[in-house]
């Protein structure tokens, strides 16, 4: 602690010593009167001293009450001799802690400069709520308007009909366990469902990262977003047709790994219960112990490209294999591939806060799933830009498509289709105003077509607040 305060006091000592010889010096050994600006060689190095050392002013002369005591000490004779022998005392102590991290390195094998901690005293030395939970509180309301009845109806946290409607309540809790776990957990109050509580290691080797409970799929860009998250009011359809309204969203277990690659590249698998997921289900309740074939397994790869000062890219590969949902025994099989893309341009200038911006979504799924008397052939996804204006507003437009690859199944309408995906067409534009980091509104209008339904306009208006203290999002 003594060797750490004299490294900390020692450049404060150097900055006043360097005063004080300069207010002591003669009027006519710093230049006089002159400008910091004049050009001579004494100049430069003089203002840069005075400057360091608060209160000096701007034209490099030091203020006249310092300067006359600085000058009474020196005349004295005390002064200079007390302050070297404090240089003094400051360099030797210096010196010798360098010697002394030294010799630690060197017997530890260079690994740290930091001691080993006993696990036992982790924690003791915690003085302010580093381990408390980061709570927040996200509330959002929408006002809906549909011009049709008969339409496709998304579930979950999109607006279902018209009216007002609590769209979500989200509690969130956040913490770090110890140096080797963080915990996170997402409640919704409102309908009230469990969205995610899990455990996440921090400190494995080999850029390991494990995740156990349940989480949202990391597969494709949209998935693993919470709704205050998503750039527009409702959820692409793609992912709704996929793995239902609630996402793919389960109990299991997460191992990622970062590879060692000169670019950012990081496989994720998981292994997860899955319920009920859209086109993916767990084994049928009472039907006996599960096997390997009764899980879902999705799969993730993406890369990070760092273009440029200006542009960054990302860009990932994925695929979800598990049961079918209207599978059979014998043709139980669901699995779904996916390429998606990002693509952001954040001028560096533009602006004082950086919030003028484009960016850019691409995911695109195919999906094969078996059902009675054969197997359903879809593909789908969506495209999405958003243009950031100004601090507080922003704007974007999206656009959804699915389509059915195979025209007829067996004894299955479309009507028993519809949860599954029919094909559709759907734009949509937003408006958003962003009072602060912690709201928002935002206006929204989408036109839909669908081979089922007359053509429905959506118009929502939507508010979101969050209380509280919230993580970051992920990129």
């Amino acid at each position: 602690m003594k060797r750490a305060t004299i490294g900390v006091l020692l450049p404060v000592a150097l900055t006043i010593h360097s005063v004080i010889v300069l207010a002591a010096e003669p009027e006519h050994e710093r230049g006089g009167d002159a400008p910091a600006a004049s050009g001579s060689a004494a100049a430069p190095a003089a203002s840069s001293a005075v400057q360091a050392a608060p209160g000096s002013s701007a034209s490099g002369a030091a203020p006249a009450a310092p300067a006359s005591s600085a000058s009474v000490a020196a005349a004295s004779g005390t002064a200079p001799a007390a302050d070297a022998n404090l240089l003094a005392e400051l360099q030797a102590a210096a010196g010798a802690d360098a010697t002394a991290v030294t010799k630690q390195n060197a017997a530890s094998g260079g690994a740290s400069e930091v001691p080993a901690t006993d696990a036992s005293q982790l924690g003791k030395g915690v003085v302010g709520n580093e381990t408390n939970p980061a709570i927040a509180l996200i509330v959002t309301a929408v006002g809906a308007w549909f011009s049709q009845g008969n339409r496709i109806h998304q579930e979950g946290e999109s607006p279902k009909q018209t009216g007002p409607d609590l769209q979500g309540t989200e509690l969130s809790l956040q913490a770090p366990v110890d140096p080797f776990f963080r915990v996170a957990a997402a409640v919704g109050l409102y309908p009230p469902d469990l969205e995610e509580a899990y455990a996440q290691t921090t400190a494995l080797p080999w850029n390991l990262q494990v995740r156990a409970g349940k989480f949202r799929s990391l597969v494709g860009r949209h998935n693993a977003l919470h709704s205050h998250q998503w750039t527009f009011a409702a959820a692409p359809l793609a992912n709704d047709f996929l793995f239902g309204s609630e996402g793919l969203s389960a109990p299991g277990g997460e191992l990622s790994v970062l590879m060692p690659l000169p670019w950012y590249v990081e496989l994720i698998g998981a292994v997860q219960a899955a319920d009920s997921a859209g086109s993916f289900r767990f084994r049928t309740p009472g039907s006996g112990e599960p096997t390997y074939r009764d899980f879902t397994y999705p799969v993730r790869l993406v890369q990070f490209f760092d273009l440029s000062d200006d542009w960054a890219l990302q860009v990932g590969a994925n695929t979800v294999q598990g049961r079918s949902s209207m599978g059979q025994r014998g043709a139980d099989r669901a699995e779904a591939y996916a390429g998606d893309l990002f693509l952001k341009w954040r001028p560096i200038g533009q602006g004082t806060t950086g919030y003028k911006y484009i960016a850019t979504t691409v995911e695109g799924w195919y999906r094969k799933m078996d059902v009675p008397g054969g197997a359903w052939r879809d593909a789908g996804g969506y495209a999405e830009v958003t243009f950031g204006l100004s601090k507080q507003w922003d704007t974007g437009v999206r656009g959804d498509l699915w389509r059915r690859l195979d025209r007829d199944s067996e004894g299955i309408s479309l009507t028993d289709r519809l949860p599954y995906g029919i094909d559709v067409v759907r734009g949509t534009a937003q408006l958003s105003f962003i009072p602060s980091h912690f709201s928002r509104v935002r206006a929204q209008y989408s036109f839909e077509h669908s081979e089922l339904f007359p053509n429905n306009h959506i118009a929502l208006l939507q508010l979101e607040v969050a209380a509280g203290a919230h993580g970051a999002h992920t990129y």
